[in-house]
């Protein structure tokens, strides 16, 4: 399999188009593009001038604010990838309806991939995955994706997102721009992935410990029987990191709860993606009632280093010989925290090496991998590298 990045690609949807057709005149073998476009582009004419210059199916999402590649990244412009190659097959299922019923219609998709994969005998599949990040809960759409697939199957892929704004977000398949779905891709190859995660975030000095005592799903409704926004406002105001008046859920963006797991020392992080006016707040994904949590935080070095040892640990199988490319799925509130030095934490996830890269920010991220305990985060960033 060959990775081809593009962008971030100025001049509207033709563009796009002429890049994706110079692309498409390059390589052979099955092709299929994932976009990552901005929520405010308008996406149908950005899907049809992919899926017109590439000539084959384009897939992808709404993001978080921001994609990448190796050249550098864009808040206002289209990214994408081109996978490619004799040695590579694929095949595309749609899950619908996730409010309703996110197990079973996810289950579905996934075995309809599994089932696809059953021609091509391949060592190395992966599952990577768009989905909708308003649609169901990360814990939710995990645990479906790894309870359809076979255990040596890796997963990747992240929650769409729609910068910050809480209103929708969309992912897309072919030409359709969907609501309340995920879309799956099977990737059947023998070129072996490897796939890490890391974050670098820290409990706040000073913070308390705070009980979650009433949540449903992924609305978080009290911490230590108080409802979630108060208790959560009182504890950053007490920390000095927000003062009364000012915008809670802003704060919550660059501020998001930890809880410590029973393997290892990385903590697992849940970010708030929005709030109610029953001061109830929406998490990515939910945790179970009992829970203990504390603020977490990170400065803009700390998230430089852990993308530096990210790109460090997903690349030392590959010392000494050639990287085909690399999929980069970046939480949004690292990009809100980080600002004006996102590039660096871009050019770090480089590893000091020029290989084809291409990432969007998500609302959450989905990896699974050999040893790997948790399939969804939060704040942190998951890398394939093949």
């Amino acid at each position: 399999m060959e990775i081809v990045s593009v962008g971030p690609t100025k001049g509207g949807p033709e563009g796009l188009r002429r890049e994706l057709r110079a692309v498409a005149d390059s390589i052979e073998g099955d092709r299929l593009a994932l976009l990552y476009l901005p929520i405010d582009l308008d996406h149908r004419a950005y899907l049809a001038a992919a899926a017109e210059g590439l000539g084959a199916p384009v897939v992808g999402a709404s993001t978080a604010g921001a994609a990448f590649t190796e050249r550098g990244f864009t808040e206002t412009e289209p990214v994408a990838a081109v996978l490619s190659g004799r040695d590579l097959g694929f095949a595309v299922a749609v899950a619908h309806d996730l409010s309703r019923d996110p197990v079973r219609q996810i289950q579905r998709a996934a075995r309809q991939l599994v089932d696809a994969s059953h021609p091509y005998l391949t060592r190395a599949p992966v599952l990577l995955t768009f989905a909708d990040g308003f649609s169901c809960g990360g814990e939710a759409l995990w645990t479906a994706l790894n309870s359809a697939v076979p255990a040596h199957w890796r997963i990747i892929g992240g929650a769409a997102g729609d910068d910050w704004r809480f209103n929708g977000s969309v992912v897309f398949a072919g030409q359709e721009i969907l609501h309340d779905a995920a879309v799956l891709v099977g990737l059947f190859t023998d070129a072996r992935a490897s796939l890490v995660v890391q974050h670098g975030w820290r409990p706040v000095d000073g913070g308390h410990e705070m009980t979650i005592t009433d949540i449903e799903g992924q609305i978080l409704r009290a911490l230590d029987g108080r409802p979630a926004a108060t208790a959560y406002r009182a504890e950053l105001t007490r920390l000095g990191l927000m003062r009364e008046p000012d915008d809670l859920l802003g704060a919550l963006a660059t501020y998001p709860l930890g809880t410590e797991t029973l393997y290892g020392r990385e903590l697992r992080i849940r970010a708030p993606i929005g709030m109610r006016d029953d001061g109830s707040i929406v998490l990515a994904s939910g945790l179970p009632c009992g829970t203990r949590v504390r603020v977490v935080a990170a400065s803009s070095q700390e998230l430089i280093n852990a993308a530096r040892q990210l790109a460090d640990r997903a690349l030392e199988p590959f010392e000494g010989s050639a990287v085909r490319g690399a999929l980069v799925f970046d939480c949004g509130a690292r990009k809100r925290l980080l600002g004006d030095r996102y590039a660096e934490q871009v050019s770090a996830f480089l590893g000091g090496r020029r290989f084809p890269m291409a990432g969007m920010t998500c609302y959450g991220e989905i990896a699974k991998f050999a040893g790997s305990v948790d399939g969804f985060h939060n704040a942190t960033a998951a890398m394939s590298v093949w």
